[in-house]
């Protein structure tokens, strides 16, 4: 992980920072692009302990958005646990997922976190971060 926690920095601009955790590294480009376009600023990894290096020096992040399957790096629900551990538990969570049975919407929802089928419309994500940080940007 990584050597000092980041729990406690602050973005030093209005800028708003999104952490990914996704493990397609295709898609992940394709977000960096969209979300400078839309003026916030991607931080993404496939993994939670990439994730916590890529953030280390940088500013907290604003909100979490994690694929709820990560290929063999495992769960969201695991992944994500280990990130808010090192961030903070109240940094807010977007879980993404083809999955939308009733059991994985319950355990997403459980944990306090939001839910956006996959597949989704970018601008329906960029419209949820928005609702769930309380900005009109």
């Amino acid at each position: 992980m990584t050597d000092a926690p980041l729990a406690g920095r602050s973005a030093s601009s209005g800028t708003l920072t999104v952490a990914l955790l996704e493990d397609d590294m295709v898609l992940c480009l394709c977000m960096e692009t969209l979300f400078e376009d839309w003026g916030m600023q991607l931080v993404s990894a496939p993994t939670p302990a990439a994730l916590l290096d890529a953030l280390n020096g940088g500013a907290l992040p604003d909100i979490l958005v994690a694929d709820y399957h990560l290929g063999r790096h495992g769960k969201a629900p695991e992944s994500v646990r280990e990130v808010l551990a090192d961030v903070g538990s109240a940094l807010p969570v977007i879980i993404t997922t083809g999955d939308e049975s009733a059991a994985t919407q319950a355990e997403i929802r459980a944990a306090g976190w939001h839910f956006l089928p996959k597949p989704y419309d970018p601008e329906s994500l960029r419209a949820l971060i928005l609702t769930v940080l309380g900005r009109t940007d």
